[in-house]
């Protein structure tokens, strides 16, 4: 993160990139949701307990190493579509356009919560059921995806405040998300396909597409990705047994170890020293 001369104002449990960051006067959160089970409707709440690195407690998309703990929305986009807080099934909806926000922005929200911003929240086909074509008509404005970086409580009426360029930014493109978190995979350690799957934020529909991502990405360290069953990709990267043991990975037949597999809670950076 670049050094700025930019005075910050004080305000409770200061986060330690705040002497480092730019502060931008942001909104106040107006609503707040919690999906209790997946495919569930969110529900409306009075308070959410958002943990560091996990998420939001009673979520259904509470889970280490997903960068889709949190889904923000703007209260503009509702106003622009005819929408209703909840409509969406965002967390957290605020009084301004979220959608001009960047990724890598942190959100201190109330006393103590931090919010990582990820990525811009792509349309899915279950809006058609609010208005036929709104997810065509609103790509760019469903809103941003967010992983939790410090405890806390928040409530309706917290004020919000936008620290930019706290962490790198991650690529909005499905490739670009995928070269990304490749490149940041350690020697000497490999992750299994469901496993990048959750990293990129992305369903299971989408490992077929995984071939073709090995292919046009062998400028990166592809061999450090195996199959679900934790055996070796040698189909698409034949002389990825080689690549690994040269790193320090212990290849026993065409499978390895559980111990090699890099933890979840390392795919995504939430420390903001």
């Amino acid at each position: 993160m670049s050094e700025s001369s930019t005075s910050v104002p004080a305000f409770d449990a200061p986060p330690p990139f705040q002497e480092r960051a730019t502060w931008i006067s942001c909104p106040a959160v107006t609503h707040l949701f919690r999906k209790s089970a997946p495919g569930a409707l969110v529900e409306p709440c009075d308070s959410l307990t958002l943990q560091r690195g996990y998420g939001i407690a009673g979520d259904a998309s509470a889970r280490v190493g997903n960068p889709r703990q949190v889904l923000l929305a703007g209260q503009p986009t509702l106003h622009q579509f005819g929408l209703q807080p909840g409509d969406l099934q965002e967390n957290i909806l605020v009084d301004a356009a979220v959608e001009s926000f960047e990724s890598g922005t942190v959100l201190a929200i109330g006393k103590t919560a931090q919010l990582r911003l990820m990525f811009l929240c792509e349309p899915c086909a279950s809006l058609e059921r609010l208005k036929p074509g709104l997810s065509r008509k609103i790509a760019g404005k469903r809103g941003f995806l967010a992983m939790v970086v410090q405890d806390g409580t928040i409530r309706p009426g917290d004020i919000i405040r936008a620290y930019p360029r706290c962490f790198s930014v991650i690529p909005e493109s499905t490739r670009g998300k995928f070269e990304e978190f490749v490149a940041r995979i350690p020697p000497g350690y490999v992750v299994d396909t469901p496993n990048l799957l959750l990293a990129l934020g992305m369903t299971p529909s989408y490992a077929r597409a995984i071939p073709t991502w090995l292919k046009k990405s062998a400028h990166l360290p592809v061999h450090r990705i195996v199959a679900a069953n934790h055996t070796l990709l040698t189909r698409h990267i034949p002389d990825q047994a080689d690549a690994l043991v040269a790193e320090g990975v212990t290849v026993e037949g065409d499978r390895i170890s559980p111990q090699f597999l890099w933890p979840p809670e390392f795919f995504h950076v939430v420390e903001t020293k």
